[in-house]
């Protein structure tokens, strides 16, 4: 026997237990008393789970009748209490997607069109009905008001105000009309066209070439890839008779606008109308070059923003001719990385060579040098890897004729191929640009810049100005503080500083 147990002959545990006998009474430990209190915590726990349910007393003989029998009525509230109806929810399932989006669109009564009985082919009887009084109100002002407000109107809000109501028409006229059918005016016949229809039809895709709407073949399943001509995501009757508008990504990759209509219109309509903006992001490794791309999209205030970061292994003390092999291609002599069409103008392949001298040499070990020479240095034995470059290739740059920002940096990166040396410097070149708002390929700024078009307008259409449209935050700023919270903490310099244009005649750019 342990000597810690106690001894049951002991006063003290005498002592113990008859005070516990006159507190607690045997009757609790029972059969009896157990089932009782096992019963209110059943009955507690019922009233938890329904708090609204009335107890009924047994003793209650009000609904019983002859027989003996209780009556309960289905129409009472006193016999079922809080009873669900569901039967504008089955109205409901049962209108989805039918009774429901038309009235979203055409601004019936919804009441109406959950009625069980409503019959679905007097819709076309209710759209072609109008308010009378609206109507009234509308012909109660003269033609000379209806004209005055016409003319504040550009030609796309014009036509459509002509074609809104038949009264309407009637007092204007079909002058707005004939403006919008000119030849010069295909763009704004393109815009009102859109306006009327991009919102109302999810399968189909506006054909810039064509002019005209085309059958999506694969909707809500677009996918981007390096060989989207021979995948087209809709067929189009001129496809050999007209040049489909794209932008550069990188070396062998480009984005058909197509692709920005469908991640524009997904945020702007919903789902149904195009594919997400992160469905377009690519992680791939250049075929003809050691260069390594990764592109992400987003869309901020109607705009799609794009950014490609393009990285590859670099040595120390690089020749010129190997640093041409390095980050051109000896084919179209254009850099493997994302560049705009104004690559050549500025300082942007200066600041690439630049950014390759900075890379360290080698740890340089003590007993070497010794052996080339009897002096030692303690920078060649122990270099910093850490580049944090210089004045010329640390800032990031703006191209000052389009909205494409870069930034070059050396980094250690891991080289798994590489059993010796795992970690090696590598030339990172990051491109952030404003691929414009997915309207037209031929009237928007943005698009016409990046790619070194010219408007349509003509001649007298105004150049991009970067600078006075960035404003105050940058298009880098944007991006990274919505997608990794931060900002790139270099400050922004111009990427043509003496602002020379001498594109392929200059020769600094090789």
């Amino acid at each position: 026997m342990d000597w810690n147990t106690p001894h049951l002959g002991s006063w003290p545990a005498k002592l113990v237990l008859g005070i516990s006998a006159k507190i607690r009474s045997k009757n609790a430990y029972t059969q009896k008393s157990i089932d009782k209190q096992n019963a209110r915590d059943a009955e507690r726990r019922r009233k938890r789970a329904h708090p609204n349910q009335i107890k009924r007393g047994s003793d209650d003989h009000g609904d019983i009748n002859e027989l003996g029998e209780r009556e309960y009525s289905a129409f009472d509230g006193d016999t079922l209490v809080d009873k669900v109806d569901h039967t504008d929810m089955m109205h409901r399932l049962a209108h989805h997607d039918s009774f429901d989006s038309l009235a979203d669109q055409a601004g019936y009564d919804i009441r109406k069109l959950r009625d069980p009985y409503f019959d679905s082919k007097e819709m076309a009887k209710m759209a072609g009905k109008l308010d009378e009084s609206a109507e009234r109100r509308v012909a109660i002002l003269p033609d000379e008001i209806w004209m005055r407000i016409c003319s504040h109107l550009d030609a796309v809000d014009a036509a459509s105000l002509t074609l809104a109501t038949k009264t309407i028409n009637e007092k204007l006229g079909n002058a707005a009309l004939k403006v919008m059918n000119l030849p010069e005016n295909r763009n704004l016949r393109i815009k009102f066209v859109q306006r009327a229809y991009d919102n109302r039809w999810p399968d189909d895709l506006f054909c810039f070439p064509c002019a005209s709407y085309h059958r999506r073949t694969n909707p809500g399943q677009e996918s981007l890839h390096s060989q989207f001509v021979s995948r087209p995501i809709y067929d189009c009757p001129n496809v050999r008779n007209t040049v489909l508008p794209r932008t550069r990504i990188a070396h062998g990759r480009e984005l058909p606008y197509y692709f920005m209509q469908l991640a524009l219109r997904e945020s702007d309509y919903g789902a149904r109308f195009g594919i997400s903006h992160d469905d377009l992001q690519r992680h791939w490794k250049c075929k003809d070059s050691t260069w390594k791309h990764r592109t992400r999209f987003m869309v901020h205030d109607g705009h799609l923003l794009m950014r490609v970061v393009s990285t590859t292994f670099a040595p120390p003390d690089l020749a010129p001719t190997a640093e041409r092999h390095l980050l051109y291609d000896r084919e179209e002599f254009t850099p493997f990385f994302s560049v705009c069409a104004h690559w050549r103008d500025g300082v942007l392949t200066k600041i690439c060579k630049c950014a390759l001298s900075h890379i360290p040499r080698r740890p340089d070990p003590y007993l070497a040098q010794i052996k080339r020479a009897p002096k030692i240095s303690r920078s060649a034995a122990h270099p910093n890897f850490i580049v944090t470059g210089c004045d010329t290739c640390r800032p990031a740059r703006r191209c000052p004729e389009c909205p494409s920002e870069y930034l070059v940096e050396v980094q250690m990166c891991e080289d798994k191929s590489d059993p010796v040396f795992q970690f090696k410097h590598s030339i990172v070149v990051t491109r952030w640009a404003d691929l414009g708002d997915g309207r037209n390929p031929y009237t928007s700024p943005e698009w016409l810049a990046i790619n070194g078009l010219k408007s349509s307008a003509g001649e007298g259409a105004p150049e991009f100005e970067s600078f006075s449209r960035v404003g105050r935050r940058a298009v880098s700023g944007v991006f990274e503080s919505r997608i990794s919270g931060s900002i790139p903490g270099q400050r922004m310099a111009s990427l043509n500083p003496k602002n020379e244009k001498l594109g392929e005649e200059g020769d600094g750019w090789y």
